[in-house]
């Protein structure tokens, strides 16, 4: 070949990779702009750090719909990066889809067997805790400490074949998830055993093994460094196959996480089924923290609450604010560091994201556990993070985003389970809380003088309330008026004596699948999981509290001191009945007489009662409200009287 031949085709390669290659102006000066010399260093040799970055803004319409605009710096599908534990984040939301399918719930013990010689090491279990696994106890894993066992149990449910499939079909065809991370062959990866799903001793379902015989392409070989050590600790002196490991480029893990945080930005096609109490679970544990977690519980010396919050933090285990939550997934190995982050600032209403990989290893030689990433990886992740961060905050947007959503799925993490009866005594607010379950016959009324009056209230209803045909029309009238709707149980069971409170009369998988029914009616009607709890007869102990936490979920319950909760009486109950009148004053008589009056208090009214009542307290809510309005109080729902 002809050196002007050599030459062109250099040039053609250049071009070719360049193509490839998406890089906007805007994020590199940006980045330029504000890098210390040790980052400048880092971005000014691509070819040694490989550095990838996507940094997407989120802007919001007027009715709070995200539209997003991705900037990239030197982002290539096609330049090979180790995904390592990344490629959990996406397995977590396929074992979902799964399981939703099978219309089996994410706590529903998960046993594995073993079929298949050569697998043994999947199936130790590291947790400490005495709970039996489930997909729910190994996704809480895989987020809060990037657990390999937990991820290698997913991958066992789900199946190599099914994985590929899925994602194909999402629209993925470049990823490609092959491996479990214990030490197997290609064939081995291939094979599964066989999982049980048990329930009260019953199995409910009964997976066998299978095998997978899905195609890949390796037709591109990919070799990395100049020596590795192999699985017997032996050097070789030359490149590491990866040709036939995991991949992911990171548009696909961005647009991964997107796809579950904002379902509705992406077509149909590409979402995953998932309920919305799936979502509100995903982005809970997305978000936690180590030290937040009670089932696992976690060394916090080894596991800091930064352990896998590369961008912004985990360089020198820096703090999070308490107002900034990060649903991300991280993956670190042979060198590789790879963060997909969303970041959602509740203070100062900040929403972003950023995606980042870089490799760091200046001997060139993979598996000698000598990678630079506390001096070069994490410090790169911070200080990256910290100029978009900067940036977005003096950022103008058109709207201001409303991140209730987020705030509400990570309400209460790291908090001792109680219950909350009654909010900020030192803020002038209220909110009214309706409850209902066999009636609605006060439904028009209400919403009526709710919007007369422009008061936001709060609905927590039963899954038998939901599936009432002829209670829809209130539904519908209550979400479109704007009003927090909840649950209040399935099918509004006793969970404890009247007389014994400490008898439980329901076990807690029978408190667990009542929720979950209540959840499935909400879905119906398009209703996002809420993190709020009312009980059923507003009647708990601890252990329905400790129940409730151990779900993500907060339990609430009225202020005590009013009568307000008495309007569901009637004159056959007794020295128990209280009229209409008796009620309102009751309400007037606390709020004069207490030196807080009704600040913070959660005030319960029912949505409708039995026929044998008459004189229908819902008829003085007009009344109701203009007092309290007069008297200063604002009138909030269930999650602003609690989070702000």
């Amino acid at each position: 070949m002809s050196r002007l031949s050599a030459t062109l085709i250099c040039i053609l390669c250049t071009l070719i990779a360049a193509a490839q290659q998406r890089t906007d102006k805007f994020l590199e000066d940006l980045l330029l702009r504000h890098a210390s010399p040790k980052l400048q260093h880092l971005l000014q040799y691509p070819d040694s750090f490989q550095v990838q970055l996507i940094y997407t803004q989120i802007d919001r319409d007027a009715q709070n719909r995200p539209v997003f605009k991705n900037y990239y710096y030197h982002v290539d599908a096609q330049k090979y990066f180790n995904p390592a534990s990344t490629v959990k984040m996406p397995l977590a939301f396929l074992a979902l889809e799964k399981l939703r399918k099978l219309g089996i719930d994410k706590y529903t013990p998960m046993l594995t067997d073993s079929a298949f010689s050569g697998q043994s090491a999947v199936y130790r279990d590291s947790s400490s805790e005495n709970l039996l696994p489930s997909i729910a106890h190994y996704i809480r894993k895989v987020f809060l400490v990037s657990d390999n066992d937990a991820y290698n149990r997913l991958y066992e449910f789900i199946g190599q074949q099914t994985i590929h499939d899925q994602l194909l079909a999402k629209g993925y065809p470049q990823m490609r998830i092959v491996r479990r991370f214990v030490p197997m062959d290609e064939e081995e990866n291939r094979h599964t055993n066989p999982v049980r799903f048990v329930r009260d001793g019953v199995t409910v379902y009964n997976q066998p093994a299978t095998y997978s015989t899905a195609t890949f392409d390796y037709s591109k070989p990919v070799f990395i460094g100049k020596a590795h050590y192999d699985r017997n600790d032996q050097l070789v002196n030359r490149p590491m196959d990866f040709t036939k490991h995991n991949n992911a480029p990171l548009e696909d893990l961005q647009q991964l996480l997107q796809s579950v945080l904002f379902p509705a930005s992406v077509p149909p096609a590409r979402r995953f089924q998932l309920s919305a109490d799936d979502y509100r679970f995903l982005y809970r544990y997305m978000a936690a923290l180590p030290s937040e977690s009670a089932h696992p519980k976690y060394d916090t010396a080894e596991y800091f609450d930064s352990y896998t919050k590369f961008f912004r933090f985990k360089a020198g285990r820096g703090k999070i604010p308490p107002y900034i939550r990060v649903f991300n997934k991280t993956g670190w190995s042979y060198g590789f560091l790879t963060d997909v982050a969303y970041f959602a600032d509740f203070k100062n209403k900040v929403e972003f994201m950023i995606s980042g990989s870089i490799y760091v290893n200046r001997d060139g030689v993979l598996n000698d556990d000598k990678y630079e990433y506390e001096e070069d990886g994490y410090p790169f992740f911070k200080e990256t993070g910290d100029i978009i961060y900067n940036y977005e905050l003096q950022r103008k947007r058109p709207h201001v985003p409303d991140l209730g959503l987020f705030e509400e799925a990570t309400a209460g993490l790291g908090m001792p389970a109680s219950a909350i009866t009654r909010g900020d005594t030192t803020k002038r607010r209220l909110a009214v809380v309706f409850t209902g379950h066999d009636f609605a016959d006060g439904g028009k009324y209400i919403a009526d003088v709710l919007k007369k009056r422009k008061v936001p209230a709060s609905f927590f209803l039963t899954g038998t309330f939901y599936e009432t045909p002829a209670f829809a029309p209130v539904i519908e009238r209550l979400k479109n008026d704007g009003h927090y709707l909840a649950s209040h149980s399935g099918r509004h069971l006793l969970y404890c004596d009247w007389g014994k409170r400490d008898s439980l009369l329901v076990t807690r998988r029978q408190f667990e699948e009542d929720l979950a029914e209540g959840y499935r009616a909400m879905e119906r009607f398009g209703i996002p999981a809420p993190h709020f709890f009312l009980p059923p007869y507003e009647w708990y102990n601890d252990s329905i509290v400790q129940w409730t936490h151990s779900l993500g979920l907060q339990l609430v319950n009225f202020t005590p001191g009013t009568r307000s909760n008495a309007d569901y009486t009637y004159p056959e109950l007794g020295k128990s009945y209280r009229s209409s009148e008796a009620i309102l004053q009751s309400v007037i008589d606390y709020e004069k007489q207490r030196p807080a009056g009704l600040n913070g208090f959660i005030l319960l009214l029912h949505i409708g009662t039995d026929p044998r009542r008459i004189d229908k307290f819902y008829f003085q809510l007009d009344k109701l409200i203009r007092y309290l309005q007069y008297r200063g109080y604002e009138l909030v729902t269930i999650p602003r009287l609690l989070l702000n």
